[in-house]
């Protein structure tokens, strides 16, 4: 029995919501670990979210690598109250996936605190491929949940969160010069290039081969 088209387009609209969802939530886990993150610093992280957080961070913290200072606002810690509350709590039931959902955002949150995703996934025997799909499929899950109770959601402080996610300019890639462009970058792809007996150039190339033709002969003699 063939399925009508509307149906079709209704699912590919709901995974077109879910998909943009789940960016969201991504970047709302990353944003509460980084809030988390700098109210330990300050030592007045509260004590209930302590317990719904995991203890994914290392015991001996270097503060002092967090260069940059930052206070979280009001917004940004009821954000994350949100996320341990809500989020992390209800939607993800599973204890494994709670800490890697929680270390993932940890590690991207202050990578020099935290270290990386992948040596704690080589640390603690791990298969970070197997561990990032499951961390995605996770961020989908709560997205979908999160899109049957309440479709509108309070997006991250996107000025600073945007630089710590992943496939975002941050890093290398915000100082990366841009490509250089070539005298005829804009010609087609099948374009021919065209002889110009005059130029300077071809006369100069010419020269040299024959210089290096005349010292190859020399040399054979």
């Amino acid at each position: 029995m063939h399925r009508p088209a509307s149906q079709f387009d209704d699912l590919s609209h709901h995974a077109a919501e879910i998909a943009d969802l789940s960016l969201i939530v991504r970047a709302r886990f990353i944003e509460a670990a980084d809030t988390m993150v700098h109210l330990d610093v300050r030592g007045v992280r509260p004590d209930r979210m302590r317990t719904l957080w995991p203890d994914v961070l290392p015991e001996s913290m270097d503060h002092a690598d967090l260069r940059i200072r930052y206070r979280p606002s009001a917004a940004a810690v009821s954000r994350a109250e949100e996320v341990l509350q809500d989020w992390l709590r209800i939607h993800v039931r599973d204890e494994e996936r709670r800490i890697l959902l929680s270390r993932w955002s940890v590690c991207l949150a202050a990578p020099r605190v935290a270290g990386s995703f992948r040596d704690f996934c080589a640390r603690t025997g791990r298969v970070r491929r197997t561990a990032e799909r499951r961390i995605q499929s996770e961020f989908q899950n709560v997205a979908g949940a999160l899109l049957a109770t309440s479709p509108i959601l309070q997006e991250p402080d996107w000025s600073r969160i945007s630089p710590m996610m992943p496939n975002s300019a941050g890093g290398c890639e915000r100082v990366k010069p841009p490509m250089t462009k070539h005298a005829t970058h804009w010609l087609p792809d099948d374009a021919r290039p065209v002889f110009d007996a005059a130029s300077p150039e071809l006369a100069e190339l010419a020269k040299r081969l024959e210089r290096g033709n005349r010292r190859r002969a020399k040399m054979k003699v």
